[in-house]
């Protein structure tokens, strides 16, 4: 029974590989036939050797459970209670998928079609004659090492296509690498050579370490010491002069904040949309400043929204731990900021992320995520109309009487996953992208809404009104890198985001210059007249939005730090956009002026001294200039 069980194992598992990794080499580009049986060899003498002693060992239990099992003659207690307890713990799984919310259009369907391959490769090794189960085992693992061996020069390359296409063997194998890092530095040279570790027994010596100048050391591998020159280079990138309030700014205008979740920039009329998404949101936009390049800091709400409101990126938060951080009272958040400027506040909300329980609220007289309640359960349900309907009435009633300038901010959730299409408003057609197209067609019809309640309201009241989203999403497997939903990338359909500012003394104009969310606390504060504050990691718009920028923006900075997967960070240098694996070394650059879909990755075909300054300024932003609170925290 053992040796069928471990042939059922280690088949399946070649099966899984094979798809897996021809899957990868499929959909990810030209690739060399040696390099395509590098990949597959690594699965397989990686993977099959461990899932047959695994199924080995594991076949003992149902072989004694079907021992068991044949004595009874009818069903005994025993069945009964199992099959009982198998139709709760079913019922135990259904309603926990509801409560995560689950998107069954944003599940990845090769995993169905690899388990499915797997389950005939299972069947087949457990059909194997004697001789053949256990030989076929020893066989494939073999075949594995022999192949593996025999592409050596193209080992590097190998392991890039299984980290960045495979969905099961990439895990298992960047976690079996560290069990092999000599000098445990996470950079394992013996799976692919110099392009892992120029050095494995020299724990500071590896792709992605610290670069030291004039030290006669070659720390990052890359073939050279760094020159002084090129450091004072890189540390320029980030130096930026105090910025002094605008002239003439010692006012306070209302602020209405509009946060529109999930929401692609691309996917407005405004930035060159050819449907008709957001014909009020596009009507408004001609009399603001459309910032046609802005990047919000992580591609999910729990990295772009805290980061934003408290002016520093999520790993510098201090926050708990767990998937959706609460946010430590001792942070200054921007509510706080304007409370103490004598501003009246208040939000509404319709993402559960903003439930009083995560600290977002901090600065808020009033603060309401009623339409959770009453139209829950979260992102099972539509609340664009209840939003509006919501803050007008709170204008009517507390805000009428109350002199105090006004912060409101709406934050509208619809655009999220799951999407519902809605009767009454042009339909794009049935497709996943169709009828999120549609959602976003909703939220622009209540958002127009409340831009005319709130003029018609406070006429006489001078209004500075901000339009953002907290990160995009993925439509498309073929478009959007393989994948649906958000929070797994750095790639622009994720973090590429609309940023839309009107007010007084605010003219019309479009901005071309890569900007963040992290520059709105130190915008508000400046178009407030406001002091700036050394401790906020962004930098003032209003340069750029009164037409006299003078200087360019320093280099955009974005992060990825889920607990799911390996972190990244992300650097946006006009034309240039780096994305950085710090766990496996992997390094993706590639020009958005000539390639904004991020097709190409061009990091092999610069100059060295253009990709040093590159790759350097988003490390030396990663570890010197950024201030983590606790970086093993993930979320």
């Amino acid at each position: 029974m053992m040796i069928r069980t471990a042939a059922a194992g280690a088949v399946a598992v070649a099966v899984l590989v094979v798809a897996d990794v021809g899957w990868a080499v499929r959909h990810g580009g030209p690739i060399s036939t040696p390099a395509a049986i590098a990949a597959f060899a690594l699965g397989w003498f990686l993977l099959v050797p461990a899932a047959a002693v695994a199924c080995g060992l594991a076949g003992a239990v149902p072989f004694a459970l079907a021992r068991a099992l044949s004595r009874l003659r009818r069903p005994s207690e025993q069945f009964w209670g199992g099959l009982a307890g198998a139709i709760v713990g079913s019922a135990f799984v259904a309603l926990a998928f509801r409560e995560r919310e689950i998107d069954w259009h944003t599940i990845d369907p090769r995993l169905a079609l690899f388990l499915c391959a797997a389950a005939c490769g299972a069947v087949l090794g457990s059909r194997l004659p004697r001789f053949w189960a256990w030989a076929t085992p020893v066989a494939v693992s073999a075949t594995g090492v022999c192949a593996w061996l025999a592409t050596a020069p193209e080992h590097a390359t190998a392991v890039d296509v299984i980290t960045a296409g495979t969905r099961v063997v990439a895990p298992v194998v960047v976690r079996l690498a560290t069990f092999a890092d000599g000098d445990r530095d996470g950079a394992p040279r013996w799976l692919c050579g110099d392009g892992c570790d120029c050095d494995d027994d020299d724990g500071a010596r590896h792709p992605f370490a610290d670069e030291r100048a004039d030290d006669g050391v070659d720390q990052d591998c890359d073939g050279e010491d760094l020159d002084g020159a090129a450091e004072r280079e890189i540390m320029d990138m980030f130096a930026m002069p105090p910025v002094g309030p605008a002239p003439g700014r010692h006012r306070r205008p209302d602020i209405l904040l509009i946060t529109i979740d999930t929401l692609r920039a691309d996917h407005l009329g405004m930035y060159g949309y050819a449907r008709d998404t957001s014909p009020r949101l596009d009507a408004w936009a001609k009399t603001a400043v459309v910032f046609e390049q802005a990047r919000a800091t992580g591609p999910s709400t729990r990295f772009s929204i805290p980061a934003m409101m408290t002016g520093k990126y999520i790993t510098e938060v201090m926050r708990s731990a767990g998937e959706w951080p609460v946010i430590f009272e001792s942070e200054l958040l921007f509510g706080e900021r304007l409370a103490a400027l004598g501003y009246a506040t208040a939000a509404f909300h319709s993402v559960r992320y903003f439930r009083p329980y995560f600290n977002l609220d901090q600065g808020f007289e009033h603060w309401s995520c009623d339409c959770l309640d009453v139209r829950g359960p979260p992102l099972f349900m539509s609340c664009s109309d209840f939003l509006t309907d919501e803050a007008l009435a709170w204008l009517d009633g507390p805000a009428a009487t109350d002199p105090r300038p006004l912060l409101m901010w709406t934050y509208y959730g619809d655009p999220h996953s799951r999407y519902v299409e809605h009767r009454g408003i042009p339909s794009f057609g049935p497709e996943y992208k169709d009828i999120y197209d549609n959602e976003i067609r909703f939220v622009d019809e209540h958002v127009g809404r409340l831009l005319d309640g709130i003029a018609a309201r406070r006429p006489d009241r001078e209004l500075i009104i901000v339009l953002h989203s907290d990160h995009g999403e993925g439509l498309d497997h073929d478009e959007d890198h393989g994948q649906l939903y958000h929070s797994n990338n750095l790639h622009d359909e994720l973090i590429r985001v609309p940023l839309v500012v009107s007010g007084p003394d605010i003219e019309p104009r479009r901005v071309t210059e890569v900007v963040s969310l992290i520059d709105f606390v130190p915008t508000m504060l400046d178009l407030l007249g406001e002091p700036s504050d050394p401790t906020l990691r962004g930098t003032s718009l209003t340069p750029w939005m009164l037409g006299t920028p003078g200087r360019r923006h320093p280099p955009v900075m974005f992060e990825k730090h889920r607990a799911a997967d390996d972190a990244q960070h992300g650097m946006v240098l006009w034309p240039f956009k780096v994305i950085r694996t710090p766990a496996t070394g992997d390094i993706d650059i590639y020009d958005l002026s000539v390639d904004p879909g991020e097709r190409v990755d061009i990091s092999a075909q610069l100059d060295r001294g253009q990709r040093r300054r590159l790759v350097g300024g988003l490390v030396h932003w990663h570890r010197h200039v950024r201030v983590p609170f606790e970086d093993q925290r993930r979320h």
